[in-house]
């Protein structure tokens, strides 16, 4: 296996096992959280945890689904479209998703196909250039770039879960 495959399974590992980054897998870090905290914010222009977690499993299957493997239709389930780049209110975010259960459920299918594609490319497929509308980057820049940003919202989700509980903030 190659270095490069070995970092990007790890980057998109679980976090419970050597082979994952703990900062990247974020459905752990709402374990024990109700369905009212996921939807908690401590001001009404934040967006709540579950939005965090949906737009992780959004962006992680665009990146992924849409710029790298070119997959074409419906990739994103109807209603989870809430997730994309743009600012909703809760009662929009509520009215859109089918349950927390299954935006969980859809977040943790993302992540498998993930590395499920991961563990598919051979070491030459990381450095093939991924053309978009905005130029190239290889299929290894687009995995760095999708975990970075998951790690972005891991620590939203860390501070709206320690603000939420009342815990004393953690300094690293």
């Amino acid at each position: 296996m190659s270095e490069l495959k070995k970092v990007a399974l790890w980057m998109f590992g679980d976090f419970k096992t050597p082979e994952g980054f703990w900062y990247s897998h974020y459905i752990h870090i709402i374990d024990g959280l109700t369905e009212e905290q996921l939807f908690c914010v401590p001001d009404p222009k934040k967006l709540p945890i579950i939005w965090h977690i949906g737009h992780i499993a959004h962006r992680e299957r665009s990146h992924i689904g849409a710029i790298i493997q070119k997959l074409k239709g419906n990739i994103i389930p109807q209603g989870y479209e809430i997730f994309g780049t743009d600012w909703w209110p809760i009662g929009e975010i509520r009215k859109s998703i089918d349950s927390v259960k299954n935006v969980i459920s859809w977040a943790t299918e993302v992540r498998i196909q993930s590395q499920q594609f991961i563990s598919s490319l051979s070491n030459e497929d990381f450095y093939s250039a991924v053309e978009t509308g905005e130029g190239e980057l290889s299929v290894a820049h687009w995995l760095f770039i999708t975990t970075s940003h998951t790690a972005l919202h891991f620590g939203k989700i860390q501070l709206l879960r320690a603000l939420l509980e009342d815990k004393l903030d953690s300094p690293c």
